[in-house]
């Protein structure tokens, strides 16, 4: 199999994993230390945010160890994704590169069961909250761990696979062996010497699309929901402004997740395996996933500086508000000399210090 010079001469994908590494450890880390301290969110929602940043820890490790590299190859006919990085024996490379594509997809779990929540806790009591917090860790895990099965069981290569991919493995790397996985719709039987349907690869493919199809649909249908409650303006004040607070943060933390993960998996990932030609993009668009761990706590520490700022703003403003009525109330009550209004027939100081009282609340208030 002929194949152009390697793909990574440059060694940018390793350099990918490392700068984003770096950038996902320290944001991570200080975004679990200031959502402990934003004050309007429950206990419960600090829980899920910390939870979301150490997964995102987990995440930008992974990515750092595996450094891996996706790219659609012609002549087999199928998407690779090979292991760059550190040298690691292949087993435990595959097992890297396995738990890789685990994290994407769990990575895209995240804020859909985060809005399911958010709606349940809407709409539900207390004892329902806790159920539904169980129900949709449940269901992430289960998700999460069926897809890591299938990866197993359909993408981990064959040895008629190793015979195929040996070139194509060093084009993808520049190092000569390595682990991999591999995804196509058919593989090479060397003693058919033709190549046969793999149906566990497909499934697995179509399940990993099913998957992030699903989370978006979810998502959405959620975000639709509280916005429709929040405008119903069912319960306090601080009660609604909490919720359109933590509604923006989920939709940014899906969003990120949707321009880094979904589409590069579509493009890189999909189409080429429908035969539709995506040049180039195939190949350098999947360097985006190691970018949603890394940026993700920076977008969200801005929005929590961003409602921490409204928050003390408001306050101040309320301060100010009650500080005014009371220097009002306080100057009428006493009035100074110079702007005493007195009526001869007397008693008409009273009467008019009352009504200037009302008329400067009146004003304030408005």
């Amino acid at each position: 199999m002929e194949l152009r010079e390697n793909i990574n001469d440059t060694g940018f994908d390793e350099f990918n994993s490392i700068i984003t590494g770096c950038i996902s450890l320290i944001f991570n880390i200080t975004l679990i230390i200031a959502t402990s301290r934003v004050k309007i969110y429950s206990d419960h929602v600090k829980r899920l945010q910390i939870f979301t940043s150490v997964i995102r820890l987990l995440f930008s490790m992974l990515i750092v160890f595996c450094s891996p590299t996706l790219a659609y190859i012609t002549e087999a006919e199928a998407v690779y994704i090979v292991k760059g990085g550190f040298k690691l024996p292949i087993v435990i490379g595959e097992a890297i590169l396995i738990a890789f594509v685990t994290f994407v997809i769990f990575s895209c779990m995240g804020p859909p069961m985060q809005f399911l929540q958010v709606v349940v806790i809407l709409k539900k009591s207390s004892r329902s909250q806790k159920q539904i917090v169980a129900i949709t860790t449940v269901i992430t895990f289960s998700v999460s761990l069926t897809a890591t099965l299938l990866i197993f069981l359909g993408y981990v290569p064959n040895e008629s696979d190793d015979k195929l991919s040996e070139e194509i493995v060093y084009y993808l790397n520049g190092r000569g062996t390595a682990a991999y996985l591999i995804a196509s719709w058919e593989r090479f039987d060397y003693d058919l010497n033709d190549f046969v349907p793999d149906p566990i690869s497909w499934i697995c493919t179509f399940y990993i699309l099913a998957v992030l199809v699903v989370t978006t649909i979810i998502s959405l249908v959620c975000w639709i929901i509280i916005k429709l409650e929040i405008r119903r303006g069912l319960g306090s004040s601080n009660s609604i402004k909490s919720t359109q607070q933590l509604s923006t943060v989920l939709i940014v933390q899906f969003t990120l997740p949707f321009l880094t993960i979904h589409i590069p998996f579509y493009v890189s990932f999909i189409m080429p395996l429908i035969r539709y030609e995506t040049s180039e993009l195939s190949i350098y668009l999947p360097y985006l996933f190691s970018w949603c761990p890394a940026l993700s706590p920076i977008l969200v520490l801005l929005m929590v500086k961003i409602i921490h700022s409204k928050t003390s703003l408001n306050n101040m403003f309320q301060v100010l508000q009650t500080s005014q009525v009371s220097r009002c109330t306080c100057t009428l009550s006493n009035p100074p000399w110079g702007i005493r209004i007195f009526n001869s027939a007397g008693g008409g100081d009273t009467e008019r210090t009352s009504l200037n009282r009302q008329t400067d609340f009146d004003f304030i208030t408005k």
